[in-house]
């Protein structure tokens, strides 16, 4: 195997150095709190970084660029087909119950750093509308660019993606982009893979460079 370069090795060690830290932290955290019990599988450790944008009134401006966006992704797909679609990602497996969870309780406490890159085209593609507009075949490009309007919150985190409101993405995930669905930041990641029907909790630590902040024992949310 080759070996890697020594700046990935070091990034690779700092980053496992950090998880060991946040374990730790996790393990005082729950004998603190009255529940020696919970072991690695009941409360896994996730190490994200946060989101210190604020929420803010959306401005007209930023909703009418997103319109804007989605009309030209329109016109592209009706003179394209699906084999034209740039970037095409599949869209993921269904999570799991517990996954699922893992990941609500995680990003909430982040509150998608990931996210705000999303500005005023929220990473929507062609491929996303053509999905969209096959699901939905009634619905005229007029009608589809109301749909996604109809979601976008009268508050969002700025800077950031148009859709992050106070509880995270208000665009409904069959309406999202499949990066949207798919992306999970390393610590994410870790969380989720650790996951079991037996977790009820997970330990969210921040990450700014090689720097950990907070550290905070997060029941995991209950699903309607």
């Amino acid at each position: 195997m080759t070996s890697l370069p020594t700046g990935h090795r070091a990034a690779r060690d700092l980053l496992r150095q950090m998880q060991r830290m946040v374990a730790e932290a996790r393990d005082q955290a729950v004998v603190s709190d009255g529940r020696p019990t919970h072991t690695a599988e009941t409360v896994p450790v996730a190490l994200v970084p946060r989101n210190g944008a604020r929420m803010r009134r959306t401005a007209a401006r930023r909703h009418a660029m997103l319109a804007q966006r989605i009309r030209e992704l329109l016109l592209t797909m009706r003179q394209t087909g699906p084999e034209q679609d740039d970037g095409f990602i599949e869209q993921p497996a269904p999570l799991g119950t517990s996954q699922t969870r893992v990941v609500i309780a995680v990003c909430s406490a982040c509150q998608g750093a990931c996210c705000a890159a999303g500005r005023e085209h929220a990473f929507l593609r062609v491929r996303t509308m053509r999905e969209f507009a096959a699901a939905h075949p009634c619905l005229t490009d007029d009608e589809i660019v109301q749909a996604y309007l109809a979601y976008l919150p009268e508050r969002a985190l700025h800077p950031g993606c148009v859709y992050q409101g106070l509880q995270g993405c208000t665009l409904p995930r069959d309406m999202r982009s499949a990066i949207c669905n798919s992306y999970l930041c390393t610590g994410l990641q870790v969380a989720v893979d650790a996951a079991t029907p037996h977790t009820v909790g997970v330990f969210v630590a921040h990450r700014d460079g090689v720097n950990v902040s907070g550290g905070r024992l997060r029941a995991l949310p209950v699903l309607d």
